[in-house]
């Protein structure tokens, strides 16, 4: 069995980018928190690398493009529990992937975000003069990206406090949490607006930028589509606010991401090179595959994409073949020759598409919201055509009216056990063609499982949307070694909090657990997770 901790192959990054590196290496949150600033103006000198510099290592830790990082960070356990991917590889027992939560396993996603995105923003807002509040925007908006990513995997985060010298660190609840969100991009955007009408041209941190050359007017479209999508996140939990920021959201005369272009990378500019994460972990590795859900899905609908997303499968030659969550697995072989993820090593990691923003729009116009003209239906194909357009796949004539195609049946060849036959409750049994006299719900499912097939491969986004609107419908894992934590259905809510934080935060942690509302395991549903 091959370990999940590697060095990464190839991180090239730029003489700033290694200089801030080293004031990033501990996992030790209490340490960091004390210490927030710890590369001086002295130390990084430069036209604004005293600030600009912070910003790079922001935006590659959204999601890391070091393979053994991602890997923890977000590979075994969101893109898993998206239905996106599934491994094949034992891991020596259980662990994440059938619901037997090893600590190890649970600290990255929580560690990457607080020594990089929080930290990177505490410090240009402490270096930051007042002509440099355009660059405090910028991390405003990384930080929400960053950070409710982190929120949606754990519930209750310390936000608020970040930066207190006390040796008891707070936790907020999620919902405050959201509330600062809000807050945080109103400052971003109204900062920038005001920058780009007194500045028209200027791109002062094109230098710093890996993904969108220090072009405010795309930062401005990223953080209006960020508003939507966080707006959307509470609509069960707290439906009048969902409205406002959604419809606030749109309303913005600087738009939303909505072409191919507007679409959100980390770019392989500015000295920094790297090998996509995704291939060395399902090429390099061989701990990645196709998840069996998309197989379902993309096979029962003949969507092309489906080559465009996974390799061909060696096991069962001609065709796509995933491996169904929660399996047993009894040796690192039985899975050997099913696709790969079809990345290749030079493929930007995707921070978000802008087809996301026609979806969010169309379930904005299910529920009657104003969203700016336009139909949900009108919206929900404008995602459709867009999705396709991202992935560089032609849309086949007459998908979009496609309405009698559902999911297919799922046969693992190595285990009949693992099986999702015809008729089963566990095939999305929605079809593609819009049609408006079905019932909401239906339609909702509809908008959901083409944003799943669209946002791939962000399984933390795709899982989210999954827990929060049951949508698609995903196989429930085979294996279930909770323990009865968390139920087999609907599955898996959220991570424990980080050994490391119960270690040194213990306080704090216990205030989390309070504000989570129920114990500290999987089980336990985030305060957005709401509906009926």
């Amino acid at each position: 069995m091959k370990t999940i901790f590697r060095k990464s192959r190839i991180l090239c990054m730029g003489a700033v980018l290694g200089l801030l590196a080293l004031s990033s290496c501990t996992k030790n949150f209490n340490a960091l928190n004390t210490n927030p600033n710890q590369v001086t103006i002295s130390q990084a000198g430069g036209d604004f690398q005293y600030i600009g510099g912070f910003i790079p290592v922001m935006q590659e830790n959204i999601f890391s493009p070091i393979d053994y990082v991602y890997q923890l960070q977000q590979n075994l356990n969101a893109d898993v529990y998206s239905g996106y991917m599934m491994s094949g590889d034992p891991f020596g027992g259980p662990n994440n992937l059938n619901y037997f939560m090893k600590s190890n396993w649970n600290t990255t996603t929580f560690d990457q975000a607080y020594a990089n995105v929080m930290h990177g923003w505490a410090a240009v807002k402490s270096f930051a003069r007042p002509q440099d509040q355009h660059y405090v925007a910028i991390t405003l908006i990384l930080k929400v990206e960053g950070m409710h990513r982190v929120t949606d995997v754990y519930g209750p985060l310390p936000y608020s406090k970040y930066g207190s010298t006390s040796s008891a660190i707070p936790y907020d609840s999620q919902q405050a949490i959201y509330a600062r969100f809000f807050s945080e991009l109103d400052t971003a955007v109204n900062t920038l607006t005001a920058y780009v009408k007194a500045n028209p041209g200027l791109k002062p941190l094109a230098p710093f930028d890996m993904v969108y050359g220090g072009d405010y007017r795309a930062w401005l479209k990223f953080a209006n589509s960020l508003r939507l999508r966080l707006a959307m996140r509470l609509v069960y939990a707290d439906p009048a606010t969902a409205q406002a920021q959604a419809e606030k959201a749109v309303a913005d005369p600087n738009g939303l991401l909505s072409t191919v272009a507007d679409g959100a990378y980390l770019n392989m500019v500015n000295g920094l090179t790297y090998q996509n994460p995704i291939w060395n972990i399902t090429n390099a590795y061989g701990d990645t595959d196709m998840g069996a859900p998309m197989e379902s899905i993309l096979k029962g609908y003949n969507d092309p994409r489906i080559s465009n997303y996974f390799t061909t499968s060696t096991a069962v030659p001609g065709t796509q073949k995933g491996i169904r969550n929660g399996v047993a697995i009894s040796s690192g072989t039985q899975y050997a020759g099913f696709s790969l993820i079809n990345d290749a090593a030079n493929t930007p990691i995707q921070i978000m598409v802008a087809s996301e923003s026609y979806f969010l729009k169309a379930e904005g116009a299910l529920r009657g919201w104003n969203m700016g003209g336009g139909t949900a239906q009108s919206f929900y194909e404008q995602g459709v055509a867009l999705a396709f357009q991202e992935k560089g796949v032609g849309m086949p004539a007459g998908y979009l009216t496609d309405a009698t195609s559902t999911a297919a049946p799922y046969v693992d060849p190595t285990n009949a056990t693992n099986n999702v036959p015809a008729g089963s409750a566990y095939l999305n049994n929605v079809t593609i063609a819009w049609n408006a006299g079905d019932p909401f719900e239906k339609n909702l499912q509809r908008i959901i499982t083409q944003k799943w097939i669209a946002i791939f491969p962000d399984g933390e986004e795709a899982w989210a949307e999954f827990r929060r609107t049951g949508y698609p419908i995903l196989f429930p894992v085979v294996v279930n070694n909770s323990g009865g934590m968390i139920p087999t259905i609907p599955g898996i809510r959220r991570l424990p909090f980080p050994a490391d934080e119960v270690t040194n935060n213990p306080t704090g942690v216990q205030s989390g657990i309070v504000e989570l509302g129920g114990p500290d395991n999987g089980g336990t549903k985030l305060w957005w997770d709401k509906k009926p």
